[in-house]
């Protein structure tokens, strides 16, 4: 049969077409995506380490150095029970300092960067479990090509994070931690220290954007896959709740040590 017996051939979608069709036409992009997921998910995944690097810039950078290593030193004390002498505390405390400090550099932020990739794999990998254990064919790559381009929604907090940061002289080390300099989620508007930390992991887990990244990877993963739409939700949604759940585990351990 002929090319013309059958129609021509219609291009895929270019990247730039991609990374809007995510924000504004999710099913279309990832369509195709999933026809050919390509190299080109890497875009997404370089303007997110920029995104990220520029909001540490503004962030880490003018966290008090002072407050940091205070409240650091605090839970030292705790874990150790007040045993330590005072050559020993003053040991910890400069070598705590140093870290703090050496975490500013450009150098340190630029490597930072990289752990972008750890969930870009990891992810995928979990969700193409998923898919296997309902017997439902997938190809690794194309789940991670969709979920890269998920990616693209982390770009807007990191960069409003940015201009929040940028014109303040000086940040709280535990608001730069726990990701309060932003007020796109409830924990933001919490007090830091009177709210269990528990309650202030689950609470900093209802943000908008990530709202919109599980709408928006709810539907990369039902269209990278064989799962259904409803399939998908489940997927992303189990593993975004666990996620919440660490969370507070780590957010308990912290009340636990800090008081």
């Amino acid at each position: 049969m002929t090319e013309s017996a059958v129609g021509p051939t219609t291009p895929e979608l270019g990247v730039l077409a991609r990374l809007t069709g995510v924000l504004f036409s999710p099913e279309k992009a990832f369509e195709s995506i999933a026809r050919k997921p390509g190299w080109d998910w890497l875009v997404p995944i370089v303007l997110v380490m920029a995104a990220f690097f520029l909001s540490q810039s503004a962030t880490v950078t003018k966290i008090d150095v002072d407050d940091a290593v205070k409240t650091q030193m605090k839970f030292v004390d705790k874990m150790s029970g007040g045993r330590m002498t005072e050559a020993d505390r003053a040991r910890v405390e400069e070598r705590t300092r140093a870290g703090i400090v050496n975490g500013m550099s450009p150098v340190r932020r630029a490597l930072n960067t990289l752990f972008v990739f750890i969930p870009v794999f990891f992810v995928p990998l979990v969700y193409f479990g998923i898919t296997a254990a309902f017997g439902k064919k997938a190809k690794y790559m194309t789940v991670v090509a969709g979920y890269a381009y998920t990616q693209v929604i982390q770009v807007f907090p990191q960069l409003l994070t940015a201009v929040v940061a940028w014109p303040q002289e000086k940040l709280d080390a535990m608001d730069v931690q726990f990701v309060r300099v932003l007020k796109s989620n409830v924990g933001a508007f919490l007090d830091f220290e009177t709210t269990s930390k528990a309650v202030l992991a689950l609470a900093s887990s209802i943000d908008v954007f990530d709202i919109w990244a599980f709408f928006v990877g709810s539907i990369a993963l039902s269209k990278t896959t064989k799962l259904t739409p409803s399939g998908a939700r489940w997927a992303v949604g189990g593993l975004w709740i666990t996620y919440i759940v660490v969370k507070m585990a780590f957010g308990g351990l912290y009340s636990a040590f800090m008081g």
